[in-house]
């Protein structure tokens, strides 16, 4: 996981309480600089982490604190799956938490407000936005997407603990299925995944397993992406195999109701580590084009 990055000089952050659609309160962080608006518009970007990650993790704050420059008005925050809490998590449950950062920064007054999640918060961008169509919504970005993590993804993680992946994933489906339906779905499950050439043991609730991995769960880009019609920036980091940005072209081809639809690749780890400002500057150039109508379907 990348770390944590100071607050540079120039940058003002102050945390801020945000109440979710349930009546939950969460904590998250306000990042702004001497610029107040993004090329004359108040443009609130709600940022949202991925797996296990905080308001102010690596892959978020560095890119938040590049777009406050430019003028953004930033929100990270921290939701009912940061940290430790995604054990307990259910999955479509972190709308609610979504619908009230949208809403802080609608009470702040913003022209415009963009949905900005890394890695699984892009999925739960696409399940919000999707089963929601918030008409307080400009746009969202999806960096570091995964097309579908309930299944292919967390399948291909047992490649690193069985010779038959597919028979191993199915197996640990069974067991928390089998745990929820005696009554123990608060048991701890403990999911491998594989990380730089290791393997990682991350713990769950069978319950929480289930609403995040299992096949009938909700937690997929691809079957949120077509009920979108708000435009969408695919931001994949571009592996040495190529395999994120491919899952990006696939995620753009299910977009069909946005007339909006762009793909930009960016050179770097999962967490875009070096290569934020880049990563800002598509963002910021993204929003500002879509005032005038510069627009397209894909790339150049």
């Amino acid at each position: 996981m990348a770390p944590m990055e100071p607050t540079p000089l120039d940058i003002t952050l102050e945390a801020i309480n945000y109440v979710a659609e349930d009546g939950q309160t969460f904590d998250g962080f306000q990042l702004t600089s001497e610029r107040t608006t993004l090329e004359g518009q108040k443009t609130g970007i709600v940022f949202l982490h991925g797996l296990r990650g905080s308001a102010l993790s690596g892959g978020i704050a560095a890119v938040a604190h590049a777009l406050a420059r430019k003028g953004a008005y930033c929100l990270t925050v921290n939701k009912r799956n940061s940290g430790k809490l995604y054990e307990r998590s259910i999955f479509d449950e972190i709308d609610r938490d979504i619908h009230g950062a949208v809403a802080f920064l609608r009470d702040r007054g913003c022209d415009e407000i963009i949905l900005w999640g890394r890695s699984l918060a892009a999925t739960e961008v696409a399940y919000y936005q999707g089963t929601r169509k918030d008409a307080d919504v400009t746009a969202v970005v999806l960096a570091a997407p995964f097309a579908d993590i309930r299944e292919r993804t967390t399948r291909s993680y047992f490649d690193a603990v069985s010779d038959d992946a597919a028979a191993a994933y199915e197996s640990f489906v069974e067991n928390a299925r089998s745990l929820v339906e005696s009554g123990r779905g608060t048991e701890l499950v403990a999911l491998p995944r594989p990380v730089g050439g290791t393997v990682e043991y991350i713990p769950m609730t069978a319950t929480s397993f289930l609403s995040y991995r299992a096949p009938e769960s909700a937690c997929s880009t691809i079957e949120w992406t077509p009920h979108i019609d708000v435009p969408i920036l695919l931001l994949p980091h571009d592996s040495e195999d190529k395999r994120m940005v491919e899952e990006a072209n696939e995620i753009a081809l299910t977009a069909t109701q946005s007339s909006v639809v762009e793909i930009h690749p960016i050179e770097a780890d999962h967490f875009f580590t070096g290569a934020e400002r880049e990563v800002a500057a598509r963002t910021a150039d993204f929003v500002v084009r879509l005032r005038s109508n510069q627009r397209r379907r894909f790339p150049d």
